[in-house]
């Protein structure tokens, strides 16, 4: 065997499940050995890097982004910080002020995400009149934080048609006032009838907004992530990906996500057309994604009893349990279709009522066996109904888990859900003691694409200390210990993609994908964990971040 590229020495080692004791040695793209071993393979031009006082992990793997989205955010306004609706259009003023040109020309749209109705005062929705004072011949559409519900002007419902004649779409609601005119919040799917007449970025936008998140991961210590861009497929990520590999500048791994319900036939043809030998183990496209609800916070997450708060606009006893993303009864079916065509299936699933149905889906594709080695994924599985949690990992399905959702949730949870159910939200030490698969993910850019920050939370069941909330833990009963945590944002989040035998641990032949921190966690106390640096990131042995 030649020498060792890069030899870490003098410090502890995840290899993904445990701690160990190194030395680790790099040769090439992959660990060649682990342990005594790998001292031996120290030669005359190998980079000794000491790990006294730090750690080495496995690059941190997020089993949940919209990547190419977050990506393209970055080019769009950021209306996070308003918390009035006067606010709110105060900045969307000074968007388009600074935007004559493509005003004049008609050209201009204003986009954004980010505004959360629970920072206003009252918890009321933003007033589409603020924005129409602004933006009155420029069309508006900025979504919640989360993206299921928006606020749209007059002048981009017009483009799209909606008024007061317009009946809601499948999966969405229209919120109207007391005469039945649109009051310009949108929920769901009715947000897709103005994004789909919103022009997409141009190829030369969407590359220059991929590298630098990039890059930005790569300084996070991330070395793989999963793109969800099936909400809008116009945008095409796997060209754009392969593109940025051929060139010499994709420093993570990449598995793409298409919309469940797509012709098989197409969706074969797609990945036929990307894959080459040479890209096979950087881009690839991944499970086939499906909704059944929306969200907590526009409280259109889909539950078995109504919401203990106000309804938001929604008019009936069934819609204030949320909003069934599934009203056409299709998705059993594609979801059996799905399996039997040999595709893994996600399914978007926060509200009890919503999880339940997903699981009842994944029964009805196939027989145990399959469905354990098909490993079917339930996106977010925040609310349990009991029972269901068993359930889930009898089934062998993936629980795809934000922990900093709940850093977010924190201050609605209560309000939204009341204590007794709270009992069964977020209840990750009772899906690993059932023996349930777990990976972890940050669903960027609805939150920071932060992975030090979601280990603070799993383990805390807090918000991390820099978002200065004054909340006490949430059921902490139900926090991971340091090594499940680990466990979840890297081998976990490799098993969730049937990645594992080459991803997400740190062993012989594994691919060098790496990460040293600054800190050794096992020695901090947990409020230190958001605190500590990447100093150096490796993506197939190859330096892809190093910090000063």
């Amino acid at each position: 065997m030649s020498h060792a590229d890069v030899l870490f020495v003098e410090g502890p080692v995840f290899d993904g499940e445990r701690w160990v004791e190194g030395p680790l040695a790099v040769c090439g793209e992959r660990v060649a050995a682990l342990g005594r071993a790998a001292a031996d393979l120290r030669g005359p031009n190998t980079r000794v890097v000491s790990l006294a006082g730090r750690c080495l992990l496995p690059g941190f793997h997020d089993a949940h982004t919209h990547f190419l989205g977050g990506a393209l955010a970055a080019e769009r306004i950021d209306p996070s910080g308003a918390t009035t609706s006067e606010e709110l259009a105060t900045l969307v003023a000074e968007w388009i002020g600074a935007r004559p040109e493509e005003r004049a020309a008609g050209t201009l749209w204003v986009t954004g995400r980010g505004w959360d109705a629970d920072r206003f005062p009252g918890g009321a929705w933003p007033e589409r009149a603020d924005l129409d004072r602004v933006a009155p011949d420029v069309p508006v559409i900025l979504r919640r934080r989360d993206g299921h519900a928006a606020i749209a002007n007059a002048c981009a419902l017009a483009r799209a048609g909606i008024d007061r004649d317009r009946a809601d779409p499948l999966g969405g609601r229209i919120l109207r006032d007391a005469s039945g005119e649109p009051t310009g919040i949108l929920l769901e799917t009715a947000v897709d009838m103005i994004r789909d007449t919103i022009p997409t970025p141009d190829r030369a936008t969407k590359l220059r907004a991929l590298r630098g998140a990039i890059q930005a991961a790569s300084a996070l210590g991330i070395t793989s992530v999963q793109d969800d861009p099936s909400y809008d497929e116009r945008l095409a990520a796997g060209p754009l990906y392969a593109s940025l590999f051929e060139a010499g500048e994709l420093t993570l791994r990449v598995s793409i996500w298409r919309r469940l319900g797509r012709d098989h036939a197409d969706l074969h043809a797609e990945a036929a057309a990307l894959v080459s030998s040479r890209l096979r183990n950087h881009v690839r496209y991944g499970l086939l994604k499906g909704y059944l609800d929306g969200s907590l916070g526009s409280r259109t997450a889909h539950l078995w009893e109504p919401y203990c708060d106000r309804t938001c606009g929604l008019s009936d006893e069934a819609e204030a349990c949320g909003v069934d993303l599934d009203e056409a009864g299709v998705l059993v079916e594609h979801v059996v279709a799905a399996h039997r065509a040999g595709f893994q299936v996600g399914l978007h699933a926060i509200g009890d009522r919503a999880l339940s149905r997903g699981l009842d889906a994944f029964a009805a594709a196939g027989p145990p066996d399959e469905l354990r080695a098909r490993r079917h994924r339930i996106e977010h599985a925040q609310l349990f109904r009991e029972g269901d949690v068993e359930r889930l990992a009898a089934q062998g399905s993936v629980a795809s888990v934000q922990p900093i959702h709940l850093a977010s949730d924190l201050v609605i949870a209560h309000e939204r859900l009341g204590a007794e159910r709270c009992r069964q939200a977020y209840p990750w030490a009772s899906l690993t003691r059932a023996g349930a698969r777990l990976a972890f993910g940050t669903d960027w850019p609805i939150e920071p694409l932060a992975p030090l920050d979601g280990l603070y939370t799993a383990l805390s069941r807090k918000a991390p200390p820099a978002r200065g909330l004054s909340v006490g833990a949430f059921h902490p009963t139900e926090s991971l210990s340091l090594e499940q945590a680990l466990r979840a944002y890297t081998l976990g989040s490799a098993e969730a993609a049937h990645l594992e035998d080459r991803l997400g641990r740190l062993a012989p032949d594994s691919y060098a994908d790496l990460v040293v921190l600054s800190g050794d966690l096992r020695e901090l106390p947990v409020h230190a964990i958001p605190e500590q640096r990447v100093e150096l990131t490796l993506r197939g042995g190859e330096v892809v971040f190093e910090g000063s």
